[in-house]
């Protein structure tokens, strides 16, 4: 009886919840990674996630396409999917900031990196260097909040764009049967 309430209940999730669901649990992973793992940031573990995101997507679609309605349109589906990586990529963005913000030395390594490659280049002189340093310390969280949030928009709209159209077709293929 329970498992039934709890399965009528995920029936009437928006795809607005199912994001944040999705990136509630995509989250969950990367701290996972990051801190139980101790895996660094772009460790191949990451594919996790976007796994996690494909799968959320999908979920919100497939939950359209069984949805009782006459409107299976692509536009429909694209819609349904655009409500749940619009939030995913929300809640990725704030966790950049959250991350990034109490974790200064991955923003340290990476300009000392940066440093060192502009020194063994050999056409820079030091002040030019440290100036350069200081420009990307500014730079960095806006940065890293922007790549975040253009990386979730471009990969949600990619599978949603390929989704809705596998479900539109498969709707008018239902339909006709």
């Amino acid at each position: 009886m329970a498992i039934k309430h709890i399965l009528i209940k995920m029936k009437q999730t928006t795809p607005a919840q199912k994001g944040l669901i999705t990136g509630a649990l995509m989250i969950l992973a990367s701290l996972f990674s990051l801190y139980v793992l101790k895996n660094p940031v772009e460790s191949q573990f990451q594919f996790l996630v976007y796994c996690i995101f494909c799968f959320g997507l999908s979920w919100s679609m497939v939950g359209y396409f069984r949805k009782d309605t006459d409107k299976k349109s692509f536009a429909n589906y694209f819609n349904a999917g655009f409500q749940t990586f619009v939030v995913v990529a929300l809640l990725m963005a704030l966790f950049a900031w959250v991350y990034f913000s109490f974790n200064p030395a991955f923003r340290d390594n990476k300009i000392a990196e940066n440093s060192k490659l502009l020194l063994q280049q050999g056409n820079h002189l030091p002040n030019e260097i440290e100036e350069n340093a200081v420009q990307l310390k500014k730079m960095f969280m806006p940065m890293m909040i922007s790549a975040a949030i253009f990386r979730y928009l471009i990969i949600g709209a990619l599978v949603t764009l390929i989704a809705a159209g596998f479900l539109s077709k498969k709707s008018k293929a239902y339909l006709n049967n």
